[in-house]
């Protein structure tokens, strides 16, 4: 179960909207047109395309093998975003707002609500998230969800992946509960704990984070929650999650491990690279390298 909430904390903890904007108002000053991934054997590959229409992310492309497995379109009210459908498996998401700020955000798989995600804000800033399973699901995976755009690209995958061992785990029928506390520290989140909860099963994971003082491309996409919150008052980071600090606890075991993220930046101090090194247990591992061009 590390990974798995390692995944969730991460996500979360990347939190990063634009300052001073609504909730779901993603409109970068630099827009990603594409994202590439380089594996650990040096084969390099195109993963994303991004299509905008104008200050709007249309839709993005995810490639596998060079050829589109499929594609996420968005839906807005305005400029800001309402829906995000991935038609060739069925699934969708509908946020909703008060105000300023997403409340809720709901996954629908062939016509089933499957995920309720529900925020809660303090003094302007989001306090806590909880995201809860219906127990009508059937899937192993999932090709969206409202934590997505925020992320970035090793992230989502690594949801999917999670997800897919979590409905493992509950046989796809079981409900849980996934809380996640944000702590926040000279105008950013400094701390998230995650908490899993299921069916005669607890776990919790405590991600401390750093930043870099660049640019972040994300920043301001819905699931800013940015997530990553994707998703108020914008008064989240700007910024890119430079390092976290993870602490798991479960049945009276405690486990240690580091995620640091090294980048290189264009004049702009925009990432156009990014590769995930995670220590634990006196083990390194280095991930393969991702690359984002912006459209121009």
């Amino acid at each position: 179960m590390k990974k798995i909430l390692t995944i969730f904390a991460i996500a979360c903890v990347a939190l990063v909207f634009a300052g001073c904007q609504k909730d779901g108002v993603y409109n970068p000053s630099k827009k990603i047109s594409k994202i590439y991934y380089t594996s650990t054997s040096g084969v390099k590959s195109l993963k994303q395309i991004w299509t905008w229409n104008g200050k709007l992310l249309d839709k993005i492309d995810y490639y596998n093998d060079g050829t589109v497995s499929y594609t996420n379109n968005f839906t807005y009210d305005g400029k800001r975003l309402t829906r995000m459908d991935c038609y060739k498996y069925n699934e969708y998401i509908e946020y909703k707002y008060d105000g300023s700020h997403l409340s809720e955000a709901n996954v629908f798989y062939a016509g089933s609500l499957e995920y309720i995600f529900k925020f809660t804000y303090k003094s302007g800033k989001l306090e806590s998230m909880t995201r809860t399973s219906t127990g009508k699901g059937t899937r192993t995976e999932m090709k969206i969800d409202p934590l997505t755009f925020v992320f970035g690209p090793e992230i989502s995958q690594s949801i999917e992946r999670a997800q897919k061992i979590l409905a493992a785990k509950n046989n796809g029928k079981s409900t849980y509960i996934e809380t996640l506390k944000f702590t926040w520290e000279n105008g950013e989140i400094s701390q998230c704990v995650t908490s899993f909860q299921g069916e005669g099963y607890y776990e919790e994971v405590t991600a401390k984070i750093t930043y870099d003082k660049k640019k972040n491309p994300f920043s301001g996409a819905l699931i800013n929650f940015d997530f990553e919150d994707n998703m108020g008052d914008g008064s989240y980071s700007k910024h890119n999650i430079a390092k976290m600090d993870c602490t798991e606890m479960e049945d009276g075991e405690v486990e240690n491990w580091t995620v640091t993220y090294n980048y290189s930046y264009d004049k702009s101090n925009y990432p156009i690279s990014k590769r995930e090194t995670e220590t634990s247990g006196g083990y390194t591992y280095t991930g393969g390298l991702y690359e984002y061009e912006y459209a121009k």
